[in-house]
């Protein structure tokens, strides 16, 4: 098991919990190792990978393509995270209803109709809202919620480490599948690339919900019983500094990030070149996670999550002061270092704060405010830019936005001295 931990009360070998199905008893075997690289592989293929950072290389294609109006096709985006952070919420709570394995069954098969929907049915400027809003609804659980609810139930101990490598494979993905989709689109199409993105996406999400992931002890009623309810948290300042401080940041990072290809394209990259910079995005994130994930376990984490948050700020003014391509290359490494460390975060403070009673609910609300953050930071990006005719008050915009997310972290003596509930 090395140096990882399983919960041990009322566990089996390997920390499975009595009770579980036959398929879950045979599967014992992988142990944790198979959990973390199973639910990082689902994470791969999530939908916000897909639909809100792959969206980016579609935007140009599309415009060539239809002549549709590009602030529209950029804006798009914008409807896929409301309906992915709406829907966060009623996620988390089957997640913590039914359990994280039933729900990723589902959602698989869910989300691969709904992004083959997409290239099929796109034929005028409105049925491609439609059919990406639908495809996001379909998708909506195949994100982060229930993988971390995974994650967080099994592991104890060493819980940072693995969230951190979990999360991890959500920056291989931004450094991979957006340059991977752009290829596919200069040989067959952006139409034939959604249908690609969804068949890949089930081929591996569906075996993984069916033969690695396993419901933790977490979900049942024992554990659900330690910790806070949600009107509990909700009651907290903690909670809500949170929120607050998950959106802006994610608000600023995704809105530099996800803008990226199409900056570098305002500023004469090619397709190829500007698809690239998201891979750079992609590995400061798989960095940070691995990184920030075990310094979590070490040190004070909101302090530490704090300082990380400046990381959007930095890039903002790094292409604020700069009118050259290099440029976005490097503040694509803020970017990610921002995003990366995030996902790290949320999950691990919310369980240290608040317990396991009601994770996933609260999971979900947050995760709501995450998704928001990227799906409007990049369209308000675009919309304020006005065509890239004022990339300078976006930026600057943006930066002071995101000044404000590690101060409202270090505002509450809640987060910096939580209860020990459940965690």
């Amino acid at each position: 098991m090395g140096r990882f931990t399983f919960h041990q009360k009322e566990t089996g070998r390997w920390g499975l919990a009595p009770g579980g199905d036959d398929m879950e008893r045979r599967t014992a075997w992988l142990g944790p190792a198979a959990i973390v690289v199973g639910s990082g592989l689902g994470m791969y293929f999530s939908i916000g990978i897909v639909l809100i950072y792959g969206f980016s290389v579609f935007i140009l294609p599309i415009v060539e393509d239809t002549g549709w109006d590009r602030t529209a096709v950029a804006a798009v985006v914008a409807p896929i995270a409301i309906v992915n952070g709406l829907m966060s919420p009623v996620v988390g709570a089957l997640t913590d209803r039914f359990g994280p394995r039933r729900v990723l069954i589902a959602s698989s098969i869910l989300m691969a109709l709904g992004l083959t929907a997409v290239g099929i049915t796109s034929h005028s400027l409105q049925a491609f809202v439609a059919a990406v809003t639908i495809a996001s609804l379909l998708g909506a659980a195949q994100t982060g919620v229930p993988y971390t609810y995974v994650i967080v139930g099994w592991f104890s101990a060493r819980r940072g480490l693995a969230l951190g490598i979990m999360l991890s494979f959500v920056g291989l993905g931004i450094a991979t599948v957006p340059p991977a989709l752009a290829f596919i689109i200069s040989l067959w199409g952006w139409r034939f690339a959604f249908v690609a993105a969804g068949i890949a996406a089930m081929a591996i999400t569906l075996p993984v919900a069916f033969f690695v992931i396993r419901d933790p002890p977490a979900a049942s009623k024992a554990a659900r019983s330690e910790g806070h309810d949600v009107p509990q948290a909700l009651r907290t300042s903690s909670f809500w500094l949170m929120l607050a401080a998950f959106f802006l940041n994610y608000f600023a990072a995704a809105a530099g990030s996800i803008s990226l290809p199409v900056q570098l394209a305002d500023r004469g990259a090619a397709p190829a070149q500007a698809a690239f910079v998201m891979s750079m995005v992609g590995l400061s994130f798989i960095v940070m996670r691995l990184g920030f994930g075990a310094l979590l376990d070490r040190f004070p984490p909101v302090p530490l999550t704090a300082l990380a948050f400046l990381a959007p700020v930095v890039g903002h003014l790094i292409l604020l002061n700069s009118e050259g391509q290099a440029a976005a290359y490097v503040s694509a490494v803020f970017f990610g270092l921002a995003t990366g460390a995030e996902g790290d975060a949320i999950g691990f403070l919310l369980a240290r704060r608040f317990g396991m009673r009601s994770f996933g609910k609260l999971f979900g609300i947050n995760y709501m405010a995450l998704t928001m953050g990227a799906g409007l930071g990049p369209a308000m990006l675009h919309f304020l830019a006005d065509g890239g005719t004022r990339y300078d008050e976006a930026l600057t915009v943006f930066a002071c936005i995101g000044a404000i997310a590690p101060l409202l972290l270090m505002l509450d003596r809640g987060i910096r001295s939580p209860e020990r509930v459940g965690a």
